[in-house]
């Protein structure tokens, strides 16, 4: 396995402070803003190649499995294997847009998520 970049980081923000974060990161920081759908109230923001996610929650869990980091890879087969071979817990997935995709939390609780895309 052979991570290449980030992916996207997400973080949670209260629902109150929406549009002092949408300042902060489009007019302070310069990102672009890119439009999620209404219905997921989700806010994201392009810096450079980075991606930063944030969800509206009223008290963000300490772990939740919505803060995390992504990581873009190059042969998640070999991933897996590795988590495995150190008794691992680690789920699985693949998208509609067949993404495969692992997530695991590392000793600290902290949820990571690694896709690797179709060639």
């Amino acid at each position: 396995m052979n991570i290449t970049t980030i992916h996207h980081v997400h973080f949670h923000f209260p629902p109150q402070s929406r549009e002092e974060v949408r300042f902060f990161y489009a007019t302070v920081l310069g990102a672009q803003e890119r439009h999620s759908p209404e219905r997921k109230q989700l806010l994201q923001f392009e810096l450079g190649q980075q991606l930063l996610c944030f969800t509206p929650h009223s008290q963000a869990p300490r772990h939740g499995a919505a803060q995390h980091v992504a990581f873009n890879v190059q042969d998640i087969d070999d991933l897996k294997h590795r988590l495995h071979a150190f008794d691992q817990v680690f789920i699985a997935n693949h998208s509609a847009l067949q993404t495969q995709q692992v997530y695991v939390k590392d000793p600290a609780g902290n949820q990571l998520e690694f896709l690797e895309y179709p060639a």
